[in-house]
């Protein structure tokens, strides 16, 4: 039997080089963790597989599936996984980076600018690309990477991942390789990544590297909606995803002026977008339009609203592939607690309730209802119902409050902001005239974890016959490498006079330092989070997503008016469960409170500190601009400036017009003078809320804002992460796990996942075995009712569906005092029902939370929970 090699040659096939190419993978000299598994099981099954003239990258991709068909077993397969189809594309691949950029730019994919570049720095910048580091990312990641990411000629993939992050950081970064290099090198470590259409777009024809557009609706006519329409499917086409707010569109039965005839209200419209959104799908291609959209409870229309998602009823009444919001005063919300009623009123003959808040709103609806202007007057809580009737049927609307995201945002002074974004975690102004825009990051949590070093940790290990935590403690020196000796308890004697009361085992550092039983010794172990890298994370993307706002392709002008004025930007996170789980803190616990606050906190203030910087070094570049360009007008040679220096300066700065005209923070965003900021109010201040020094020196932050402004007005917005979560093999965002054990699909296939974690702790444990995989599976991936899993494991490992939302939302508040924009909260209830998302929602709405609510998740029928490479109703754009 033949197997065709990668150069056309054919030759027989041998057992022996399958099994020696998989032992490489496991325990080849390049690779630091070494892999301890029996190459034999995998290579016999390929065996079995093979036909005459199969091609030996054919045989890669079988070994490859069958390794991750056996993840559930042992988690080191799926590493072996990964290390497969990496090898697999690399050997399809060229060598060099630079070779694969002439390629891509030969056929038209790649723009001149960064062909050119790489031409210029090609030894450089082929020395600097870390093809092992391509290593790092698993089975899953890769796939994720393959199916969408990884540019292609003809349909055949030319880049490896590390092509896909060195073309992101010339992207950003342009002629500057020092910066280059710094930006690629923490994306190959996995240290942070860039939003999907930045991975998509970077070096490309056409640069969008946006998530999220945020629209107002220009004008309550045929021509307004339609041009709406039209901005909608231009974003759409380049990758954006879309929030827009309906306030101002008259309610089903309004008169129309023009025509003398009558409106048939919001439904009709949105069917319109509908249709739009399947048909201008993101990317060409890539995946259907997403578009979210928000109105206000007192349209008359909101009960419409809220049938258009679900799953029964007419169909001329339905709009399924749009998502929808509510975008809720407080007052709403005083009159459901106090069981008052609740007036329904048309935007047309009620104007301006959509352009106000808090007491201004307040004081017009009351007004209104006054005077009679309303359309129909119901009970609040008959809406409130209906609200939470869709929640659970569909999972939304989404839960936004309108007071609490104006009052405490850094863009207050623009004007009244009236919606969110398709993922809820970005708060910026829009009008007519500027559509509000955001370029978002993530950093990976756990690659800010330090873990020690055990190599020269001996340990004394003293037990006694039948104690599980002593098997425990020798299981867990065994897997980590720890040298150790075992003694009798009656040793003990030795170093402590008392024996009386002692547990087991009591275990010494050096012979006579005590570190405590079992739980002391994991805890003594356990990696520590290192802030001054996250820091240092925060400030480079500050630098970058700053970058990604002078060079982006913007679809319309409305687009680059916003982002030029106002230069928000969303510094995200993901792989926070991740931490929880290496720190061996449970997510509810006091200790993952304690680190999701500092965490937080760190990132606002390096990313506001970093925006600092970029204004104060800025300020002196625009001083000269504006002397050059006096020089100019006025032919002044007083302290002449070059014309090559202006204009160097003048495409370095990236100013507009406005910019000039100012006397005093010259190298803030246009819009500054008038924000919070500007007034000396932080985030927390806007909570009402006091932060001390004790993590950072807030004082200094202020006095060195007072002196020169921000460049950026909005910095941090908690995203979701789901594609980019998968490429870089960490849990979503913030969010806790859903399930400890669920399905991920990929083209091959479906394959089990158990949470890897769990996994290795129990095989550290020793009571890792098939019974207890099978009983996680009847047990729909929750471990709380297996009695043979010691109770710290079983707390450890809790599911979303586990822990209290409570406590979820309590960590949302803490967090929130840090998060400018806001945040993408999903909830999870079981089995929901109206007491229990009243007391949840009001809940959060009394903390002061902005975003209450993103999907509401509820649990399906008794089955592994399912991951895709695609997710349903979940925002790949947002994914940072």
């Amino acid at each position: 039997m033949k197997v065709e090699k990668r150069n056309g040659q054919m030759e027989d096939v041998s057992f022996d080089k399958i099994i020696r190419r998989i032992q490489l993978l496991c325990t080849g000299e390049e690779f630091n963790d070494k892999l301890n598994i029996d190459p034999t099981s995998i290579a016999q099954k390929v065996c079995s597989e093979i036909y005459d003239g199969v091609k030996t990258s054919e045989l890669d991709e079988l070994a490859s599936e069958i390794a991750i068909s056996m993840y559930s077993n042992n988690p080191e397969y799926a590493l072996l996984a990964g290390r497969i189809v990496v090898s697999n594309h690399q050997k399809s691949t060229t060598e060099k980076f630079s070779d694969a950029i002439k390629e891509l730019h030969t056929n038209n994919i790649i723009d001149d600018y960064l062909y050119n570049f790489v031409i210029n720095n090609e030894e450089k910048l082929d020395d600097v690309i870390n093809n092992m580091n391509d290593y790092m990312i698993d089975y899953f990641g890769f796939k994720t990477l393959q199916k969408s990411y990884l540019l292609r000629v003809k349909g055949v993939i030319i880049e490896r991942p590390q092509y896909l992050f060195m073309r992101v950081a010339i992207c950003i970064h342009r002629d500057n390789i020092d910066r280059v290099i710094e930006t690629y090198n923490h994306m190959s470590q996995k240290d942070f990544i860039h939003a999907t259409p930045t991975l998509f777009n970077a070096g490309t024809k056409r640069e969008q590297l946006a998530s999220c557009f945020l629209l107002a609706m220009k004008e309550d006519s045929v021509e307004g909606i339609y041009e709406t329409l039209k901005d909608c499917s231009l974003i759409s086409k380049y990758s954006g995803g879309i929030g827009l707010h309906i306030h101002n569109i008259r309610s089903d039965g309004s008169f129309i002026r023009g025509t003398n005839g009558y409106s048939n209200g919001i439904v009709p419209m949105l069917r319109v977008f509908n249709d739009t959104a399947r048909y201008i799908d993101q990317g060409g291609g890539k995946r259907n339009g997403s578009f979210a959209i928000y109105l206000e409870p007192w349209h008359f229309d909101i009960f419409n609203f809220l049938e258009l998602k679900k799953n029964h009823g007419n169909e001329l009444e339905r709009a399924r592939d749009l998502f929808y919001g509510l975008w809720i005063p407080d007052l709403f919300m005083k009159r459901v607690q106090e069981d008052k009623e609740w007036s329904l009123m048309c935007p047309d003959e009620c104007p301006g309730l959509s352009d106000c808040y808090g007491n201004d709103f307040d004081e017009l609806y009351i007004r209104y209802e006054k005077e009679g202007l309303y359309r129909k007057k119901i009970k609040a809580q008959e809406l409130w119902f209906s609200i939470l009737t869709s929640q659970i049927e569909t999972g939304t609307p989404y839960l936004l409050y309108k007071d609490a995201c104006n009052y405490k945002s850094n863009q207050n002074n623009l004007g009244v902001i009236k919606s969110s974004n398709l993922c809820t975690e970005i708060i910026e102004y829009s009008n007519e005239e500027e559509t509000a825009v955001c370029n978002l990051a993530s950093i990976s949590l756990p690659s800010c974890l330090i873990r020690k070093d055990l190599t020269d940790l001996n340990l004394t290990v003293y037990s006694k016959s039948g104690c599980k935590y002593c098997d425990y403690t020798k299981r867990l020196c065994d897997s980590m490498g720890i040298n150790y000796i075992i003694k009798d308890k009656s040793e003990l004697s030795l170093i402590e006079d008392e024996l009386f009361g002692i547990k087991f085992p009591r275990i010494y550092h050096n012979t006579n330092k005590l570190i405590g039983g079992y739980i002391d010794l994991v805890e003594y172990i356990k990696p520590t989070f290192d802030y001054n890298k996250l820091k240092e994370l925060s400030k480079v993307l500050t630098y970058n997503l700053n970058r990604i706002i002078d060079y982006n392709f913007y679809p319309i002008p409305e687009t680059r008016l916003s982002n030029m004025r106002h230069r928000p930007i969303g510094i995200g996170v993901q792989g926070l469960a991740n931490v929880f789980y290496e720190m061996k803190t449970n997510f509810d616990s006091d200790l993952s409170r304690e680190i999701n606050l500092k965490i937080f906190e760190s990132i606002y203030y390096v990313a506001l500190e970093a925006s600092m910087e970029i204004a104060r070094d800025r300020e002196k570049d625009i001083l000269t601009v504006k002397k050059g360009i006096s020089q100019y007008e006025n032919n002044s040679l007083d302290d002449f400036i070059p014309i090559e220096v202006l204009r160097r300066l003048q495409k370095e700065v990236h100013y507009i017009p406005e910019e000039l005209n100012r006397e005093e923070y010259l190298g803030t965003y246009s819009s500054y003078i008038g924000s919070p900021l500007y007034e000396g109010k932080l985030q927390f201040d806007l909570w009402g809320e006091t932060v001390d020094n004790t993590l950072h020196d807030w004082d200094y932050l202020r006095g060195e804002i007072k002196k020169y402004g921000v460049r950026n007005s909005l910095l941090v917005a908690p995203m979701p992460t789901a594609s980019t979560s998968q490429i870089l093999g960490n849990f979503e965002c913030i969010e806790p796990v859903i399930s400890n054990i669920y399905t991920r699909r990929v083209l091959a296939g479906e394959y089990m996942v158990i949470n890897e974690y769990l996994v290795k702790d129990m095989i550290q444990l020793g009571i890792w075995n098939e019974e207890i995989k099978d009983k996680i599976i009847l047990n729909d991936g929750s471990i709380q009712m297996i009695p043979e899993i010691p109770k710290f494991i079983q707390d450890r490992y809790k599911t979303a569906w586990e822990i209290r939302q409570k406590n979820i939302l309590d960590m949302s508040a803490d967090r929130g005092r840090f998060i400018c924009q806001s945040q993408s909260l999903n909830l999870f209830v079981e089995s929901p029902n109206y007491k229990l998302l009243s007391s949840m929602h009001f809940y959060g709405w009394k903390k002061g939370l902005k975003t209450g609510m993103y999907y509401l998740r509820t649990k399906p029928s008794s089955k592994a929970m399912q991951f895709t490479i695609e997710p349903e109703n979940t925002c790949e754009t947002c994914s940072a």
